[in-house]
């Protein structure tokens, strides 16, 4: 048994070795093979994030319906719970398409009618900037003028071609998102038994103590970071949208939903949100809307920063500004837009679990005291 487990470690030694040697001196075809990876499993990662998401509601569900007396309706608490929240999702989804999605376009198909317009009030507001000559501003303003148009767009055959496979393809990639969503729903509960089991069985009780309370701390803050941040999001553009109604916008929803949504990444969503929103009320309304606007939008950033969203995150999220940005940097280096979204949580844990080890390592020092010795002499 001790040869096998001695051959085990040489051989995972042996493996690590070869992956340091590849990263180090093949690091585009690793890159290359590790994404194809990625892409293959993209549904499955997709399906098990929504999956996650859709958890919180079912889970809460699934304890209501178990406090029913009935027995019948117990054993079916889970899947009454999915069935739920997917009909409820299904329902919202529906009503967006009939109701809010045609106001949507409409609203984004004035926008994209009028953005040459916009496009060429940018630049004649530029040209009569003091400094435009001395900066060179307004040859390049010409240029811009005299450049190509789409005038010339003809249809390729080959090009149709690669645009019906990729529709085939994100429609596949769809349907396999939903189906392994429905299927990672349904086994939740079996898988995270069954990863209980597995951490049961290896290393020391007090490495498993260590691994399920790490394990927990991952869930709980995933889960409250991406319930909190939804509910602040939706606040968020509630209120935002009722202001652009108030200064008469015309597109007041699609500017509100566009601040919902990117405030979902922290610190970086609602700051290019608002300057995305002020320019397209200078366009709209003009230069003195605009700046009201933008002012109106800080304040609401700030009564949102310190008093809406710590009240519903509560103190377990209390990181640093410095390490967010950090983090949201490096998560969008990473992951993109989830890689943004998800990098909070992350810091979140990894704070944590920094934390207690400085702790338990100071309460080790504090027990153990290091006695100075007199000086001699």
């Amino acid at each position: 048994m001790r040869n096998i487990h001695k051959y085990l470690k040489i051989l995972i030694l042996a493996i690590c070795v070869l992956l340091a040697y590849k990263l180090l001196f093949d690091f585009v075809s690793v890159a290359e093979w590790f994404g194809r990876i990625i892409g293959i499993i993209s549904p499955f990662i997709a399906g098990f994030v929504i999956a996650f998401c859709l958890n919180i509601p079912v889970s809460w569900l699934e304890l209501k319906i178990r406090k029913i007396k009935f027995k019948w309706v117990r054993k079916i608490a889970r899947s009454a719970s999915i069935l739920i929240v997917l009909a409820i999702v299904i329902f919202i989804i529906a009503l967006g398409l009939s109701l809010l999605i045609p106001m949507i376009f409409n609203n984004i198909a004035q926008l994209a009618e009028l953005i040459p317009t916009y496009y060429e009030q940018a630049l004649t507001f530029i040209e009569r900037l003091p400094f435009a000559d001395t900066l060179g501003l307004t040859e390049q303003i010409q240029a811009l003028r005299e450049g190509e148009t789409f005038e010339g767009f003809e249809f390729d055959l080959a090009g149709g071609w690669l645009v019906a496979q990729g529709l085939f393809s994100g429609l596949f990639t769809t349907i396999l998102t939903i189906v392994s969503t429905i299927y990672f729903l349904l086994e939740y509960n079996r898988m995270r038994d069954f990863f209980k089991r597995l951490i049961g069985v290896i290393g020391s009780d007090k490495k498993r103590g260590a691994t399920l309370k790490y394990v927990r701390l991952v869930d709980l803050s995933f889960r409250k970071f991406i319930s909190c941040q939804v509910l602040d999001s939706l606040i968020l553009a509630t209120i935002t949208t009722i202001l652009f109604f108030v200064l008469e916008s015309s597109y007041a929803l699609v500017l509100g939903i566009l601040l919902g949504v990117l405030n979902i990444i922290p610190y970086f969503g609602s700051i290019f949100g608002s300057i995305i929103a002020s320019l397209i009320m200078a366009f709209d309304r003009g230069l003195e809307i605009a700046v009201i606007t933008a002012i109106i939008l800080l304040i609401v950033q700030q009564i949102d920063g310190n008093y809406i969203n710590p009240k519903i995150m509560g103190t377990s999220f209390k990181v640093s500004p410095v390490l967010v940005i950090i983090a949201i940097t490096i998560g969008g280096a990473i992951g993109g837009v989830p890689g943004m979204i998800f990098a909070i949580p992350v810091v979140n844990v990894l704070k944590t679990i920094l934390e207690e080890f400085i702790e338990n390592r100071e309460k080790l020092k504090n027990s153990n005291p290091v006695e100075i010795a007199p000086a001699s002499d």
